[in-house]
């Protein structure tokens, strides 16, 4: 069955319905599948430890590093633009403070623990 049509019966009449993983065959809740590219480039739904093995990182470590990958990209932008600002309005020394700033800004927040 194809991902699409799975995903459009688990949510008809607002019930929580099961869906099997495509991997182990186990029932999961719809609310705690996962939609997974494979190699081939094929889409599956999977559950939480068959993602797991899958990727080498569980879910949630994964779901922490994509959000944090985004505000990451959204604060190199902010300060990128505010440099190009202060390069414009100030000078070339409050640019070149700022490019320095902007990198320590991607350094720091891109750090994982």
């Amino acid at each position: 069955m194809e991902v699409r049509e799975t995903r459009r019966l688990a949510r008809q009449g607002g019930k929580e319905y099961m869906i099997k993983c495509e991997r182990c065959g186990r029932s999961i809740k719809e609310a705690d599948a996962l939609k997974h590219k494979t190699e081939d480039g094929k889409f599956e739904v999977i559950c939480q430890d068959c993602f797991k093995e899958a990727t080498g990182v569980d879910y949630k470590t994964f779901a922490f590093r994509r959000e944090n990958a985004k505000m990451t990209l959204f604060a190199v932008i902010f300060c990128l633009a505010a440099t190009i600002y202060a390069f414009v309005e100030k000078g070339a020394l409050y640019g070149a403070l700022g490019i320095v700033l902007t990198i320590l800004v991607y350094l720091f927040s891109s750090k994982t623990r």
